[in-house]
């Protein structure tokens, strides 16, 4: 014992005696592993510490850009074209060039590049290079921007699909000539109204949400048909740009009616995926509103995807209305794919209603494709007839494509009128 106590003793003075010694030759401050990066120059702000042992080729090459100021994709991918004097070559390059990263700069390069003069022959090039329908899109929203009357003019002529985006470029730069072109399209575009306002409507979303939205209240006061699914584009344009919450009380502000329900709608589909419960408390302050339905609709049954337990009882506290309804058909229909037992043991749980109605009728035609004479079983305990009657037939479309024999065996005696029995065998098949 005595022997090995003087032998780790031994040890620990002889590494005190060298850590000492190498630190007075180091100064004290650093090991052999940074040392070596000491040495490196630096210049201006303070550079991170290099990695030990020799660079790869890729760090070289990144730190070599990084020192000259250029960009490390082009010096790993390969330099871009120039965009002075002739196109041809960044256009060869942002069409052709084997790398998809170098194409995309190559090609954002190009749109840079774009004049009134030289749009034209650009156009001609990636008609006869065959651009991707998104460089297409650009390309022509672009030119629209810088010269909308004349890209108007061509696109209006040209046998490629080319008028939308062209349209949406010039109502994003110029809000004011779009829309006045509108009200004297040429003979030969008037067919095509509906789509060039969408295309108006897109840009002025780009440009300014606030004008997009008053334009579309006023096609709905006009009682344009497009008016609600116009002002579901702006929601998206506005929850892209300001996000679910700044979205949401723009969509407050707009006057009560169908078109606000539209707007709330896309937002509610945004909002909740964020955060489902700051959705579900701004949803609720409108559920006894009719034109808040879907929104109460969205809600409930997203939520249920991730936290079924907490939707169906937000959705049990909300006053009755058909939002509620389709919610609870919704949420049972997606909490049945993921826990069926959990989700029957709630329904047994749920006093007889309209809302219980509504839960089993989206659990039993959720659940059909699984286990579709349980499905059945559930439906047949519905207590409103026309709702027990539909969900039974759309059970029943599952029942006969599982098993025809059975479901043939079962319709018999189903109990349910012709007109649903044939309703079961003809059915397209579900996608």
């Amino acid at each position: 014992m005595k022997k090995t106590y003087l032998m780790h003793g031994c040890w620990a003075v002889a590494v005190v005696i060298a850590f000492a010694g190498g630190s007075h030759r180091t100064g004290g401050t650093s090991s052999p592993a940074t040392s070596s990066a000491s040495v490196v120059p630096t210049t201006g702000a303070k550079r991170a510490s290099l990695p030990a042992g020799p660079l790869t080729r890729k760090e070289s090459v990144l730190m070599a850009s990084r020192d000259r100021g250029g960009s490390s994709l082009e010096e790993l991918f390969g330099s871009l074209e120039s965009s002075s004097g002739d196109l041809t070559a960044l256009i060869g390059q942002a069409l052709r060039d084997r790398n998809p990263i170098t194409r995309r700069l190559a090609f954002s390069r190009l749109l840079e590049s774009l004049t009134p003069e030289n749009a034209g022959a650009v156009r001609e090039q990636l008609v006869a290079l065959g651009a991707d329908p998104d460089q297409w899109r650009d390309f022509h929203y672009s030119w629209g921007a810088i010269d909308g009357k004349a890209a108007f003019a061509h696109a209006g002529k040209s046998p490629e699909a080319d008028l939308a985006a062209t349209l949406t470029g010039w109502a994003a730069a110029s809000p004011g000539e779009a829309l006045a072109l509108l009200d004297k399209l040429p003979a030969e575009l008037l067919g095509q109204r509906d789509e060039l306002i969408a295309s108006v409507v897109s840009g002025f979303s780009d440009k300014d949400p606030a004008l997009a939205t008053e334009y579309v209240v006023r096609l709905g006061q006009e009682g344009n048909s497009k008016a609600g699914a116009l002002m579901e584009s702006v929601a998206n344009a506005t929850v892209r740009h300001l996000g679910p919450e700044a979205a949401s009380r723009w969509a407050e502000s707009l006057s009560d009616g169908p078109l606000k329900g539209n707007a709330m709608t896309k937002v509610a589909e945004a909002y909740v995926r964020r955060d489902p419960e700051a959705a579900a408390r701004w949803t609720a302050r409108f559920a006894d509103q009719d034109y808040a339905s879907r929104s109460i609709e969205q809600v409930g049954a997203r939520w249920a995807q991730s936290n079924p337990v907490a939707a169906v009882g937000w959705l049990e506290s909300l006053p009755a209305s058909p939002g509620q309804k389709q919610g609870l058909s919704g949420a049972f229909g997606d909490w049945e794919d993921r826990d069926p037992v959990a989700a029957g043991d709630y329904l047994f749980a749920m006093p007889k209603s309209a809302q219980r109605d509504a839960a089993i009728s989206g659990f039993a035609t959720g659940y059909a494709w699984q286990d579709p004479q349980t499905a059945i079983a559930w439906a047949q305990d519905i207590g409103d007839p026309v709702l027990r009657e539909s969900s039974l037939t759309r059970a029943g479309q599952a029942f006969y494509r599982r098993d025809p024999d059975a479901a043939m065996d079962w319709l018999a005696r189903s109990g349910l009128p012709e007109e649903a029995r044939q309703r079961v065998l003809t059915q397209e098949r579900r996608r």
